[in-house]
């Protein structure tokens, strides 16, 4: 309960501080807000993925959880038998948030993604379908979740290059990041807590330019992950946040000076 009046009191501090387009002055924010917060096209994909969510959501299927996450404890991770339904349920992020996050990855067309937590994989199909060529990567700690992650994902990836990474974050991201050059985009959902967040913050920036973005979804999910926000807006690279409450966005642009924004989403 504790949590739930925690959540509730961020989100009436975040409608307070929150602005919309007309109190903003920066024209790169501003173009965000006009040409991805505000684009109203339905895709069709949206209804498509939002079809494989309810598969899942009527799927009684039940499957072994290993959690590498923050209720993992002092063993480092728990397990445990879960329903897919409650899974889907629990796990899989709105169709709102969704739809931004493929709006975003359209706009922006990073030649290279990735994610950590792919859970089932609907964050995934939202971000994979809305740039086919692009490379995408995702993780996800366990294998059986990952299992349907990989099966959703290649619903949307045809002629896409993608990869379901399995393992814990912490030993997995240093070797996938080895692999690669750049980071053009990265959408970071796993271990909700300061120092998990902070750590993956430090290893994604040697790998990113001033055309990348980083995504940190569940920014107000707890005092943890807002003093790990903080952190993030103080970093010398960054330029450019925007916090959705839901999600906090990284900017890493050169030429834009340095500002932190709180839209209304």
């Amino acid at each position: 309960m504790n949590q739930v009046i925690s959540q509730a009191f961020n989100y009436l501090r975040y409608i307070i501080r929150s602005k919309t387009k007309y109190s903003v002055h920066s024209p790169f924010v501003y173009d965000f807000i006009t040409k991805v917060m505000e684009d109203k096209i339905n895709y069709v994909q949206y209804d498509l993925i939002e079809e494989q969510r309810l598969k899942l959501l009527h799927n009684k299927n039940k499957i072994e959880i290993v959690d590498f996450g923050t209720s993992a404890g002092r063993t480092r991770y728990s397990t445990y038998i879960e329903r897919v339904k409650n899974i889907a349920k629990r796990t899989g992020i709105s169709p709102k948030q969704g739809q931004l996050l493929h709006r975003i990855v359209r706009y922006f067309k990073p030649d290279i993604m990735l994610e950590m937590g792919s859970s089932l994989g609907i964050s995934s199909m939202y971000q994979v379908s809305a740039s086919p060529e692009s490379m995408f990567i995702t993780l996800e700690g366990c294998a059986a979740i990952a299992s349907y992650a990989e099966q959703n994902i290649s619903h949307f990836s045809e002629n896409q290059t993608y990869n379901v990474i399995i393992g814990n974050f912490d030993k997995m991201l240093p070797t996938v990041l080895g692999k690669l050059d750049i980071v053009n985009y990265a959408f970071i959902d796993g271990n909700h807590a300061y120092q998990p967040t902070l750590k993956y913050f430090s290893l994604l920036l040697p790998k990113l330019n001033e055309h990348s973005i980083l995504i940190f979804h569940d920014i107000h999910w707890s005092s943890e992950m807002e003093n790990a926000w903080n952190e993030i807006k103080k970093n010398d690279s960054v330029t450019i946040t925007i916090d959705l409450f839901s999600m906090g966005l990284v900017f890493f642009n050169k030429g834009l000076p340095k500002q932190d924004f709180v839209l209304r989403f």
